[in-house]
């Protein structure tokens, strides 16, 4: 959300229109029109981070970005295991690679 999202819940709430060279007006608000502005304010700044970015949930959450990361840090894990599972049946004289991607593995099981 920049500035010119910012004015533009303003004026949606206020009524007033004015334009963009009269930078620094001041405009006067209800309670209720403040009450307004200030849950449109949030209601965009939610929008924005369910899709924009992570917030601080619990390792459960369903919404649609914490779902995706974790779908995608999980396939992420599993394609580096399958890589060292691959090292490992070229390496027959040792078990690193094995015991590298078991570890992977088990950082992510529940």
């Amino acid at each position: 959300m920049n500035r010119d999202d910012i004015i533009r819940m303003a004026q949606e709430v206020s009524g007033v229109e004015f334009p963009a060279s009269m930078d620094g007006v001041k405009i006067g608000m209800s309670i209720e029109h403040l009450e307004r502005f200030a849950n449109l304010v949030a209601a965009a700044e939610r929008e924005r981070i369910k899709w924009d970015g992570i917030h601080s949930c619990h390792p459960h959450c369903d919404r649609p970005a914490c779902l995706a990361v974790r779908r995608a840090r999980e396939d992420e894990r599993e394609m580096c295991a399958k890589v060292l599972d691959e090292m490992a049946a070229r390496d027959k004289l040792s078990n690193y690679y094995v015991v590298a991607a078991l570890a992977i593995r088990e950082r992510g099981a529940p």
